[in-house]
């Protein structure tokens, strides 16, 4: 089965602000690499307001709905115009139509080029770019409309998603795992957040700190993470892929290269096909240097094909491992919620 892009004109139209860091170029640099891989692609349609209220609050998308008229600022990095909600809806949309791509039978697995991204968006807020969670509006889209109950949520953004994290912290059919720069904003996502109640253990976070190498990165997904995600053995797999963590991104400080996010992804994709008929829908989140984010995509796809391609446009930094001791009081933290380790 293919590899599907999806995409939708409309998310071009999405503007923060003329020097905001999340804009148009982003999405155009991308689909110029990405044009000669032939892909097939899928334009979405918006998601539901029932849909989105499965994991949003009616108080919250209440307040977007009149911040949709008017315009106005969630927070100070994240501006609203008037019709600004109308493309939040598109982007959850995005992933929705991935979803239904991949549990159709349609395609194996695929990539969704949205905007706005998500993963900062919490039950009751936004911020940091986000609207709307794009990765949990799919995961109760598939729980409600296929049935599925338990869900690997990989982010491997620079910067924590604190949104996905309130929205799943006391719930144990979502594992969710973060790498990310710390510190950094939104300033959560420390080791000792495994998750709350019923959901506790099911929240894995392994903050590196900066100059870590996206050496350090492999290395705590398939020590700490993905050892973890076999025992839960879920359904789905959900990628919030942002790339900013690249190691010329002028929004951090660590140094992931293209090869990172190859390597990454091959090892997602055999974990999928091993657990999960291959089901991994993966989601644009951040990116904000043009060579690192269009190349860093490209090199998704191409191992989501099954392609060993990654194109460095330029010199990566050395892939050493730093997080030996890290990864000892991760196992601490999290061992006594699961057998493997």
């Amino acid at each position: 089965m293919d590899t599907v892009l999806v995409f939708h004109p409309r998310y071009l139209d999405h503007d923060p602000g003329r020097s905001h860091p999340e804009r148009r170029e982003r999405l155009l640099a991308t689909l110029k690499v990405l044009q000669p891989l032939g892909l097939p692609t899928l334009e979405p349609g918006p998601a539901q307001r029932r849909q989105v209220l499965h994991c949003h609050t009616e108080r919250y998308v209440g307040y977007l709905e009149d911040l949709n008229k008017t315009g106005g600022i969630i927070d100070s990095d994240t501006h609203f115009n008037p019709g600004t909600l109308d493309i939040a809806l598109l982007s959850a949309g995005g992933a929705i139509a991935l979803g239904d791509a991949v549990m159709g039978g349609r395609a194996e697995n695929g990539f969704a080029l949205l905007r706005p991204p998500g993963h900062h968006s919490g039950r009751d807020f936004g911020g940091g770019f986000c609207t709307l969670n794009n990765a949990a509006v799919l995961m109760e889209h598939l729980r409600g409309k296929y049935g599925l109950k338990r869900f690997l949520v990989i982010d491997w953004d620079v910067h924590h998603g604190n949104g996905t994290q309130d929205i799943y912290y006391e719930d144990p059919s979502v594992l969710y795992t973060s790498t990310h720069q710390w510190p950094l904003y939104p300033g959560t996502g420390r080791m000792e957040e495994t998750g709350y109640g019923p959901g506790l253990g099911h929240t894995l976070n392994f903050p590196l700190p900066p100059d870590s190498t996206g050496g350090d990165m492999l290395h705590v997904l398939q020590n700490g993470f993905l050892p973890v995600a076999g025992e839960f053995d879920p359904q789905a797999v959900i990628v919030s892929a942002g790339y900013d963590a690249y190691f010329l991104d002028p929004l951090a400080s660590l140094r992931f290269c293209v090869e990172t996010y190859s390597e990454a992804t091959r090892m997602l994709r055999d974990f999928a096909r091993l657990h999960c008929h291959g089901r991994l829908m993966m989601l644009l989140e951040g990116g904000y240097h043009l060579d690192g984010l269009s190349r860093g995509i490209e090199a998704t796809i191409e191992a989501l094909r099954g392609h060993n391609r990654a194109v460095e446009p330029h010199k990566p930094p050395e892939q050493h491992v730093g997080v030996q001791g890290q990864m000892k009081e991760f196992k601490r933290q999290v061992g006594p919620h699961w057998d493997v380790f």
